[in-house]
């Protein structure tokens, strides 16, 4: 290339160097072209009057478009949570408070509140409150209390209540014998190991004793209003007894007699009763028994197909209270006959005698000893006690007011059946009741006590009691 070449690029040599030289005016002309361009886009920026809203706003996910006619309203809402501030009246207390790195509470940057609750091993004797019934009692007490009672005590004869004795104090070794009926003071004969009689002597005893309790406590007639109590008095009393009886807590009257009759009473009612045994000051315990009054109805057995059957049952005595009506001139009426026992009670007699065979018979408590002719009023309330023979438990199925073959039938009204057991002492204990005198809803009367089965009535009807 020669140097007035109007070629501006390419290559000279200049003392056998070549050199690549070039023509930058294009380029520099370029360059000022876009600075140009660049001062007039910079002459024409614009700027937002809602410039701090836009920049509140982020666009995310797939949205396009933003509805900006929204946008006043959504800057108005939130200069106005701006503005809005409140304060608290305990802020300094509140501005002590923290949480440690350790989650604790802290007071002031120190961990003073510790999360769990420590319980004291010992409380002070002030915090307790007392009362006349709580007390707190000092060792001076408690010596003292305890110096009485391991002191030693005389005391004169003569001050013992209920004893009426010459006032002349009793001497080391004298005793007290009970004879003739009366208390003596003896003394003992050291040297020949026998007792002297000395002048003065005790008219009556210095303790009473307390009577025992009535047996064999039980009902023997129960109407709709009154029920009749019957007791015997244990043996082993001594001396002549009178007899508290109470319907509940309230006293029903007193008696010497062995039996009480307690009357105005509601029907169909439950009630419980006591016999206290009362000799001179001193008072039993008292023996309670439970006792249901009639109902409305009665069971009526008519002969013919009427009877009640029982299951197979156990017990030590059998009560049925009823009132009979033997048919007039018939070959035999069965009050109640056992299938496999031989347990039978009826009369061949039109009802002035009954014959009972391996069982004992009681009417209204009272033993009937002969086999062929006890006796069983008619047309009355009576209770009928059926027991084993020396005492003995009788398991079998019976059928009453009917022999066991049903062929053989006894009229009459019936209103209990109740079943006892002995216990230790031998004692009846009620074990099971059957009430005839509130109609049930089926063919059948079940245990009141819920100990046996229930009982099945074949034919019969209820009547108003």
């Amino acid at each position: 290339m020669s140097v007035n070449d109007t070629n501006k690029n390419g290559k000279i040599t200049i003392n056998n160097t070549e050199f690549i030289v070039y023509d930058d005016s294009v380029i520099k002309s370029e360059v000022e072209q876009l600075q140009t361009e660049i001062n007039e886009l910079d002459q024409e920026k614009h700027t937002h009057a809602n410039k701090t809203t836009l920049d509140k706003l982020e666009q995310s996910g797939s949205e396009s478009t933003i509805d900006i006619s929204k946008l006043t309203v959504h800057e108005t809402a939130i200069d106005n949570l701006s503005s809005i501030s409140h304060s608290h009246s305990n802020k300094s207390s509140l501005d002590r408070l923290g949480i440690s790195s350790s989650n604790k509470l802290t007071i002031d940057n120190e961990e003073e509140v510790s999360n769990e609750y420590t319980h004291p091993e010992s409380h002070p004797a002030s915090m307790i409150t007392e009362d006349s019934m709580h007390r707190f009692v000092s060792d001076a007490e408690k010596e003292t209390w305890n110096g009485k009672a391991n002191g030693t005590h005389n005391h004169s004869l003569s001050n013992l209540i209920d004893v009426e004795i010459n006032p002349i104090q009793l001497k080391d070794r004298d005793v007290l014998v009970f004879s003739d009926g009366k208390w003596q003071a003896e003394t003992l004969n050291i040297e020949g190991n026998s007792l002297k009689l000395e002048d003065y002597s005790i008219n009556e005893s210095i303790e009473y004793l307390i009577p025992l309790d009535v047996i064999e406590l039980q009902t023997i007639k129960v109407t709709k209003n009154s029920i009749t109590l019957s007791w015997k008095s244990n043996p082993r009393n001594l001396y002549p007894l009178e007899y508290l009886v109470f319907a509940g807590d309230t006293l029903a009257g007193t008696t010497s007699e062995n039996s009480f009759e307690i009357t105005q009473l509601m029907s169909s009612t439950q009630y419980t009763f006591k016999v206290i045994t009362k000799s001179g000051i001193s008072r039993s315990i008292g023996r309670s028994i439970i006792a249901v009054t009639q109902g409305d109805f009665v069971l009526s057995l008519r002969g013919g197909s009427d009877y009640v059957e029982t299951p197979p049952i156990t017990f030590d005595a059998m009560e049925i209270i009823c009132s009979l009506t033997p048919k007039v001139n018939s070959w035999s009426n069965y009050l109640i006959e056992g299938l496999a026992s031989g347990i039978q009670i009826y009369t061949q007699h039109n009802g002035a005698s009954y014959r009972r065979s391996w069982c004992d018979l009681y009417v209204n408590g009272k033993y009937e000893p002969s086999t062929s002719y006890g006796i069983i009023p008619s047309g009355e309330i009576v209770n009928v006690r059926i027991e084993g023979l020396e005492e003995k438990r009788i398991t079998d199925q019976f059928n009453i007011f009917a022999s066991k073959n049903n062929t053989t039938t006894m009229q009459g009204l019936l209103f209990r059946v109740r079943l006892y057991t002995r216990n230790g002492r031998g004692d009846l204990i009620l074990k099971s009741d059957y009430d005839f005198t509130n109609k049930p809803a089926a063919n059948y009367v079940t245990d009141l006590l819920n100990n046996s089965p229930a009982l099945v009535i074949h034919g019969s009807i209820f009547v108003g009691n």
